[in-house]
């Protein structure tokens, strides 16, 4: 069987893998991102450690058959390049289809991360069997990959599935510098955003509550410290994950209404602490959707967590078909 190689770009690790067209992924390995470095630099690191796993993996004489970025959106399509993902000044406008072509000698190919990943799930994970399914990454940023009629649907600049700048509210938190977005309520800054203003208003109140506490002394707010206070009881914290539900359910609702999938994933967040957010949501989409299609539809964990490497092998592996 071929072997494929696959490369995970993100804000803070990237993951490499060595697999095969059927999804089985023989090596792997993830490396921080480097932010201190330029994407040429980072990347021929990350070509030479490919080409060393694949000689681990196959034998010293082993070619690759193809290769897939799976990188952070939005992305230039047409040329070739990288806009301007969140938390990675360095890579706007870098050239990624033209290094790869540099770099490996095979079939190369790059996509966003939520399409990669919605394309992951349907061919290996948890929308494995569907016709139509969406993938919500629910990460730094906050995008979707459509899986529609059983094809990926990109768009004809492949932009579809930007939703992360959807407003659902006139005010919440910001994201795409649109107060009330979709990337704002559920992506990990946008919780975070969410979280120090409970805070805030819990030291108003006087009120005890563990974000209060990690404000106070100084600590960093993050989604997954949000998460963690909710999932130990802690009220304040219950209230945010509680208002994020809806705002996902609301979500839901939308594309339900829109697109009629079978089942709608969630990423990394949604993935890490589903109890706190699949009922809600669920409850939501129910009230605020098409009645057929809301009982129709399944908001599920990832079956492929913290695995984007296989997102990037999905991408390979896409140039088989």
């Amino acid at each position: 069987m071929p072997q494929l190689l696959g490369i995970d770009i993100g804000g803070t690790k990237i993951g490499l893998c060595v697999g095969t067209p059927d999804g089985h992924v023989l090596a792997r390995q993830s490396i921080p991102t480097a932010r201190d470095q330029s994407p040429e630099s980072i990347l021929a690191d990350c070509r030479d450690r490919l080409f060393a796993l694949l000689a681990d993996a196959a034998g010293a004489s082993a070619a690759p058959a193809a290769v897939g970025a799976s990188c952070p959106g939005p992305l230039d399509y047409p040329g070739g390049r990288f806009l301007d993902p969140p938390n990675m000044p360095r890579w706007h406008g870098f050239a990624i289809r033209d290094w790869l072509a540099a770099n490996f000698p095979c079939r190369a190919g790059f996509m966003n991360d939520a399409n990669a990943t919605a394309l992951a799930e349907w061919k290996w994970g948890a929308a494995r069997g569907t016709t139509t399914a969406i993938f919500l990454t629910m990460s730094t940023g906050m995008g979707a990959g459509l899986i529609i009629d059983g094809r990926l649907y990109e768009g004809p600049l492949g932009l579809a599935g930007e939703i992360g700048r959807i407003r659902l509210r006139d005010d919440g938190p910001v994201g795409f510098a649109k107060r009330g977005s979709a990337e704002g309520f559920l992506s990990g800054p946008g919780m975070s955003q969410l979280a120090q203003q409970e805070a805030l208003i819990c030291t108003q109140r006087g009120e005890a509550s563990m974000l209060r506490e990690i404000v106070e002394a100084g600590g960093a707010m993050s989604a997954e410290a949000l998460c963690a206070a909710a999932e130990s009881g802690d009220a304040a914290a219950r209230r945010v994950t509680d208002r994020i539900a809806v705002e996902l359910g609301r979500l839901c609702a939308i594309l339900t209404d829109v697109l009629n999938p079978d089942v709608i994933v969630l990423g990394t967040i949604g993935t890490a602490h589903p109890d706190l957010f699949i009922p809600g949501a669920s409850r939501v989409l129910l009230e605020e959707g098409v009645a057929a299609s809301a009982r129709h539809v399944r908001i599920v964990p990832s079956a492929l967590a913290h695995r984007g490497d296989q997102s990037a092998l999905a991408v390979a592996a896409r140039l088989c078909d």
